[in-house]
Order: C-alpha cells, then sequence, then structure tokens
C-alpha cells in the first residue's frame, strides 16, 4: 500500500524514541483486538449453550437464566470457522479499497465503526425475547457480518499506517512493529478476559456488547489526537479520495444481506455446495496450478523465494487449523470436561485462552532477543527451520490435550494444569512461527508483488479457520465410533491425537526439506 504520506511531520515528538502516532495506533488496535478475541472466546460456547440455561453450572450452584442457541457443536464449530475465516479473508479486499480509493485513516475509522456497530446489535439481539427466538439470531448474524466486515476494513490500514510513521529504511520501523504487536496481546488479553468473565457469568450478550464501548472510545480518542500526532498519515494518494460514507452504508448493507441469508437458509446451502468433495478438489487444484503459473512468469531470481512463500502457506495453514482449535474443540472440552473449580472459584472457560497472549507478551521479547543474539553470530535458524519448529511445539501441547482426554474418557474431568500446558506450548509454537513468518514475506517478496503476496498469505488463515471448524465439528462422532481413526485411545483423545500427528508429521517434513526451501530464497532471509 502507498498513500501519501508525512513521515516527518507525523514524527516531530517521540516517546521511547518513536512517533507518539505509534502509541495512538497501539490504542486503537487494542481495542479491535479486544472485539475479537473476546469474541472468539464466547461465541463456539454461546451457540451450543443450552436454551435454558448455562450450558455446565457448578455443583451445588442456582443454574442462572443466560440461555444460549442450542446449537449442535458441529454447527457451532462451522460458524466459528467461517467467521474467523471471513476475518482474515475480507482485509485483502479492504487493503485494495484503502490503497485505491479512500486511504487507510479512512478505512480504518469505517472500520471501527462497523465493528462498534456490530458488537451494539449483538447486545441488543440478548434483549428479552429476542435472546431465545428466531428474530433475534437473525439479528444476531446481522452483528456478527458487521464485525466481520468492519474487520475486513481495519485490519490492514492501521498496520500499514504504523509503516507510513518511518521513512523508508528507518531502523526504527521493526521495533514500531513489536510495540504494535504488544498491543495486539494486550487487546486480546484484555478482551478475553473481560467478555468471558462477563458473557459466561452475567450473560452472554453482555460478553458481546463489553466491545463496543471501548471500540468507541478508541475511535474517539483517535480522532481526537489525530491532527496533531498522525498529521499527513493514511490520506488517499490524490488526496481527495471516494466518500468513506459510501463504504459505511454499504457494509451495513452487505451484512443485512448476510442476516438475510441466514434467515432463508442460503447459507447453510452455500456451506453445504462449497463442502463438497469435487468443488474442493477443484478449488484446491486451481489453486496449485496458478501459484505454478505465477511462479513461473516471475523474473528469474525471484521464482525461488516466491516458490518458497507458496510452500510456506501450506505448512502455517497445517499450523493454524490446530491452533485455531482453542476456539471450538479445546474451548468445548475444558467447558465440558475439565475440572475448572479453584476452591469454591469456577475458572470461566474462556480465561485459559488469557494464556496465550500473556505467553506472547511475556515471552516474544525475549525471543526478539534471542533471534538478534543468533543473528549477530550467524547462527539463526532459516525461515523452514523456524516453521518446522512451530509445528513441533504445537504437537508437544496436544500430547497434553490427549492426556486430558484420556483422563476425561470415563466421565471424569481433566485436570486444568493439562489445559494449560497445551496452551503455553502453543504459544511458544506460534512465536517461532508467525511474526517470523510475516517478516519472511516481507523481505523476500518481489518488491512489485508484496502487497499480493502478503494478501496470499492470509488466505492460508483463512483455509485454516475454515477447514479447522470443519474438523471440531467432528469431535462427538469421533469419540463415539463413527469416524474411525487409525488409533483408538478412547474418549476425545483420538481426535486431538489427530493434531499430534499432522503437527509432528508436518514439522519434520519442512525440517527436512529445509536446506533445499533455504536455497529457493537466495539469500534474502
Amino acid at each position: 500500500m502507498s498513500d501519501e504520506r508525512s513521515p516527518s511531520a507525523a514524527s516531530a515528538k517521540t516517546w521511547f524514541g518513536h512517533p507518539l502516532g505509534l502509541f495512538v495506533l497501539f490504542g486503537v488496535e487494542m481495542w479491535e483486538r479486544f472485539s475479537f478475541y473476546g469474541m472468539r472466546a464466547i461465541l463456539g460456547l454461546y451457540l451450543k449453550c443450552a436454551v435454558d440455561g448455562m450450558a455446565n453450572p457448578p455443583p451445588g450452584a442456582v443454574e442462572a437464566f443466560n440461555p444460549g442457541r442450542g446449537w449442535p457443536k458441529e454447527e457451532a464449530s462451522n460458524l466459528m470457522g467461517w467467521y474467523g475465516g471471513m476475518a482474515y479473508l475480507l482485509p485483502i479486499l479492504g487493503g485494495l479499497i484503502a490503497d485505491k480509493l479512500i486511504g487507510t485513516h479512512r478505512s480504518m475509522v469505517v472500520g471501527g465503526l462497523l465493528i462498534a456497530l456490530g458488537h451494539i446489535v449483538l447486545a441488543i439481539s440478548g434483549m428479552g425475547e429476542m435472546a431465545i427466538n428466531p428474530a433475534g439470531l437473525d439479528l444476531f448474524i446481522f452483528g456478527l457480518a458487521l464485525i466481520v466486515v468492519g474487520t475486513g476494513h481495519f485490519k490492514p490500514s492501521v498496520s500499514v499506517m504504523v509503516s507510513q510513521l518511518y521513512p523508508d529504511g528507518d531502523p526504527r520501523r521493526e521495533g514500531a512493529f513489536g510495540i504494535f504487536y504488544m498491543g495486539i496481546n494486550v487487546g486480546a488479553f484484555l478482551g478475553t478476559t473481560a467478555c468471558a468473565y462477563l458473557g459466561e457469568q452475567v450473560g452472554w450478550h453482555y460478553g458481546f456488547g463489553a466491545a463496543a464501548a471501548g471500540m468507541l472510545a478508541g475511535l474517539a480518542m483517535y480522532l481526537t489526537v489525530r491532527p496533531k500526532y498522525l498529521e499527513g498519515i493514511g490520506l488517499p494518494r490524490d488526496g481527495k479520495g471516494a466518500s468513506a460514507p459510501v463504504f459505511l452504508l454499504t457494509g451495513i448493507g452487505i451484512a443485512a444481506v448476510v442476516a438475510v441469508f441466514f434467515h432463508l437458509g442460503l447459507l447453510k446451502r452455500i456451506d453445504q455446495t462449497l463442502s463438497q468433495p469435487w468443488l474442493v478438489w477443484v478449488l484446491l487444484l486451481g489453486g496449485i496450478a496458478w501459484a505454478v503459473y505465477f511462479t513461473a512468469t516471475q523474473e528469474a531470481n525471484d521464482r525461488g523465494p516466491v516458490a518458497a512463500i507458496f510452500i510456506y502457506m501450506v505448512f502455517n495453514t497445517f499450523f493454524w487449523l490446530a491452533f485455531e482449535q482453542a476456539a471450538t474443540s479445546i474451548n468445548f472440552f475444558t467447558d465440558e470436561k475439565t475440572d475448572r473449580m479453584l476452591g469454591t472459584f469456577l475458572v470461566p472457560t474462556g480465561w485459559f485462552q488469557d494464556i496465550n497472549p500473556f505467553g506472547i507478551v511475556l515471552l516474544a521479547p525475549i525471543f526478539g532477543a534471542l533471534w538478534t543474539m543468533l543473528e549477530r553470530q550467524r547462527r539463526n535458524p532459516s525461515q523452514p527451520v523456524k516453521i518446522g519448529l512451530g509445528l513441533i511445539w504445537l504437537g508437544l501441547g496436544y500430547i497434553f490435550t490427549v492426556w486430558a482426554g484420556l483422563q476425561a474418557k470415563d466421565g471424569a474431568k481433566a485436570a486444568m494444569w493439562l489445559i494449560t500446558a497445551t496452551y503455553m506450548l502453543h504459544t511458544i509454537g506460534e512465536i517461532f512461527l508467525s511474526p517470523t513468518g510475516l517478516a519472511f514475506v516481507t523481505k523476500t517478496a518481489p518488491k512489485r508483488h508484496v502487497t499480493l503476496l502478503m494478501g496470499i498469505w492470509f488466505l492460508s488463515s483463512f483455509m485454516a479457520y475454515v477447514i479447522g471448524g470443519k474438523l471440531a465439528g467432528m469431535t462427538d462422532r469421533i469419540e463415539k465410533g463413527e469416524i474411525k481413526l487409525p488409533w483408538s485411545f478412547g474418549g476425545q483423545a483420538d481426535f486431538f491425537f489427530l493434531f499430534v500427528a499432522t503437527s509432528f508429521g508436518a514439522g519434520a517434513l519442512i525440517l527436512i526439506l529445509s536446506p533445499w526451501l533455504k536455497k529457493l530464497t537466495a539469500g534474502r532471509e
């Protein structure tokens, strides 16, 4: 993206050596991630929760009237997959709109307003009889679609604005993204903590609506201080740009269409059509053919790096489809089959997802310093090695989930430390793979295709969410023996061992291929 910008004007005042505008963007992004990860923690639980109250009230407690929708876990997991997947797919379109039409500033504001409006709608959909009737569910889907469309505008824009604060070649840029990454995880931690507590202990729709006030406060703060600290940042190329309200209204219209489609049952039909094996194979083979063609059309010195990016995407997909079980199968297991009592306090199910952002904030600076030290010593692992190690840490985490599944297979409750260990090891795997993967694309992609390839890189997250949601929907059928796997441990251990096998298998494969893959990048790392 290449909006016009004036880094020098926006960089006059600094804090810890960085423009104050960076910390403004830090705050806005924190509230947006508060929204996304808060929803991630409780959406699936709400959908599967019985219509007459809490899914699993603590022993001896009076069951509160906190109605969910009583969906089968298969349907709840599928919706979670599409929600998360579209939140990664639509930023490709949102980035193009920001780049070509309205600029990143206006696009971010449009996105923030749509996200806040979406959360307000979610809160309203839980009022009175709407909490249990079909009209309230239609309204809920409308709010969910608003959040996803808003994320499409917001997600690429705020990241690009961080980059626009610094002139080309400024060595502070990498550190700025490190600070910004902390904002993402602080927001994730706060959102998960607040939304999980409010949703599970007070009322689901209090959790859903919690982020609206924060998002609006973040936008108000941004618009108030923007003239002082972000002057000239995020403007459209020609200084004019299209009308932002048009895209705000368009986003509302798109979300309304999604709600109508849901009401008519068309979304389910579309999902069933897209899940047809023949169509999946056509799309898969078509994507591979296009990737081969695109790679072949590059200049000779760019073909290797482009091919490496596409290959890494495959392994990236394997990682995230297993990692994002946190929002579905692991979350459901924690809710139903894990002993969450600490003395007399019932730990909210969603709070276990706090382990990930907390671990990122704690460990990411340590790993960043480690990579820097190893780089000076010329011992920094290559990108395929980091991906392989990330997958292996992920597989190690699932060993503890399998253990938990074995503990709970005869109706007992699994120990919560096993779920805690799972999340902690998965977090270490993420640190190996996620930040380094994004940096790899920006460093190795041909300059004229960086934006395109970054968008395509996020397609792996889209596929991971959607496929992962469908896999999570098979949990009960695997536990009942309706779907047979090559192993048989009993309980949900069979399902979770699937990710031990895929993570270790994919990790071992890329480590074996790493010498060849490193040659493809021709020293661009």
